[in-house]
């Protein structure tokens, strides 16, 4: 079950807090294991474009491979903000670039509604697959934006 789950998490102890820094190690040591697995992926997703000359693998197995090579940097960055410098966020840091901000905000919510219309009229299962996944992208990049619109109105609460 899920409470047994939290026991072996907590090496068996019942109802004892961690404190922070043991909780922070067990984020870095936990976030340094997936790299290691987002290395693994990156390798094999290598190994797999090696082995093939078929266009549509080699593309799928190369978007997962950056992919993998993302996540890596961004782990990276969480260990760095837990280890090394905090992440720190500041009024004036959105106020000079937030036009700009919504502005591409705007671009990828086009690309979503882009890709939905041709998604919606493709008859072709794998190009239609390719659609899918880019509008899948584009949306991830949207609740990005929005992660960043929730920061500065937490940092701004009336604007």
């Amino acid at each position: 079950t899920e409470s047994e789950m939290a026991k072996l998490k907590a090496g068996g102890k019942k109802d004892e807090k961690k404190k922070g820094p043991e909780r922070t190690k067990e984020l870095v040591d936990a976030m340094k294991k997936w790299q290691g697995i987002e290395r693994d992926a990156i390798d094999t997703c290598t190994e797999l474009m090696e082995k093939t000359d078929n266009l549509l693998v080699r593309q799928i197995m190369e978007i997962i491979r950056n992919d993998s090579v993302q996540h890596h940097r961004v782990q990276q960055f969480i260990i760095d903000s837990l280890t090394k410098t905090p992440v720190n966020l500041r009024p004036e840091d959105l106020a000079v670039i937030w036009d700009e901000i919504e502005k591409h905000d705007a671009v990828e919510r086009e690309t979503i509604k882009l890709g939905k219309e041709l998604a919606k009229d493709c008859p072709f299962f794998v190009q239609k697959t390719l659609l899918d996944y880019l509008i899948y992208d584009e949306q991830k990049h949207d609740k990005l934006l929005g992660e960043l619109e929730k920061f500065k109105k937490s940092l701004y609460p009336y604007g």
